[in-house]
């Protein structure tokens, strides 16, 4: 079993909240020696969230069995303390493959990689690190060409989360309840043979449309985009070429 080595990835400067001054910060690869530093930030994110339904929590064993070599993780440190993590899974257990959802064949299922963790210190809030570090695990995943597709799901009330998915070329796919029977999107992208959409067609649906929404994904449609108004948030769609 391959563990994974503490890459650097990337080193730069960033701005935190609470004292609006630049600090130094590197992205690297996580590994086993990490898990108390981001099980420690999730506990904590999540005793300060107000809509704790929006994010569904990674359990020890699950973390575990990313950080032994099933999947990659990255991590954002300041001075040596973890500000944000965000995780890729490769070897995705049968039970808990979100292209079940969709009816992929077994062999299907074997392709599958999965965003399965995303936190950020809201000290790092505004620079988009989910986004950042989602897509850089995006791109590496596609470079290893060990996958075929890329799956997560996201709550529908969620909108940073389907802004983060949709820009990194996810689409929405299915309707459905999950985990504690909480409304979710199912999301994915297929790197090597991309779903083109026609886009000069689009339906615009509240996000909370789940009627509506479940006609056009039965239909044909998935959900590419998004944009918040006066009403709230909404979803665009647009059938498969």
């Amino acid at each position: 079993m391959k563990t994974l080595t503490r890459e650097v990835i990337e080193q730069g400067q960033i701005m935190i909240c609470s004292d609006s001054k630049p600090h130094p910060y590197i992205i690297r690869v996580l590994d086993q020696n990490d898990f108390i530093e981001i099980m420690e930030l999730q506990r904590n994110l999540i005793a300060v969230m107000e809509k704790k339904e929006l994010y569904v929590p990674i359990s020890n064993e699950e973390l575990e069995f990313m950080l032994q070599g099933h999947g990659e993780s990255l991590g954002l440190f300041i001075q040596d303390q973890l500000y944000a993590v965000c995780s890729l899974l490769f070897d995705v257990p049968y039970e808990n493959n979100m292209a079940r959802e969709l009816g992929f064949g077994e062999a299907e299922l074997a392709l599958v990689a999965q965003l399965e963790l995303s936190l950020v210190d809201p000290d790092l809030r505004g620079h988009k690190l989910q986004h950042k570090l989602a897509g850089i695990l995006a791109n590496r995943a596609e470079a290893r060409k060990r996958s075929k597709y890329l799956f997560t799901t996201v709550s529908p009330y969620n909108y940073p989360s389907i802004t983060t998915v949709t820009s990194l070329g996810l689409h929405i796919a299915r309707l459905c309840k999950m985990y504690y029977n909480w409304d979710r999107f199912v999301v994915y992208r297929d790197f090597i043979h991309p779903i083109q959409l026609d886009t000069t067609n689009t339906v615009i649906l509240p996000n909370t449309a789940f009627d509506e929404q479940q006609q056009l994904l039965n239909n044909g449609y998935r959900g590419f985009s998004q944009f918040k108004d006066e009403e709230g948030i909404k979803i665009l769609y647009a059938k498969i070429i």
